[in-house]
């Protein structure tokens, strides 16, 4: 993976983002642009384990990403990229189409397109 902290860097620098954490499928914190990254990084695992449940279940081929709404109205998504989750906090007031546009950009650049037993 290109440098994880330029990484998180530019997916920070994204009109209405409010901070991410990358992190291993395992938990450990590789880089990170938000106050408190461990509460988020509980979430990411749980939230990859489920969902790649579901789609096992359910007979779904690939999960692009997993949502969670936020007590201020910030949503919380966890995208998988290849051996690693990137947790993202989007801002209410941010276009999700834009933001979405311009996640999926970065990621592109720095994935393998790898998608086996991920969500």
């Amino acid at each position: 993976m290109a440098n994880a902290k330029d990484f998180v860097d530019r997916v920070s620098q994204i009109n209405g983002i409010a901070g991410c954490v990358l992190i291993r499928k395992d938990g450990t914190q590789i880089a990170q642009t938000l106050a408190n990254p461990k509460k988020y990084s509980a979430l990411m695992q749980t939230s990859n384990v489920l969902s790649v449940d579901i789609m096992e279940s359910m007979g779904f081929g690939y999960c692009c990403y997993v949502s969670f709404a936020q007590e201020n109205m910030d949503e919380f998504y966890v995208f998988s990229i290849d051996n690693y989750l990137l947790g993202v906090v989007k801002m209410s007031e941010c276009s999700l189409a834009t933001m979405l546009d311009m996640v999926y950009q970065l990621i592109g650049r720095v994935s393998t397109g790898n998608t086996e037993g991920v969500s």
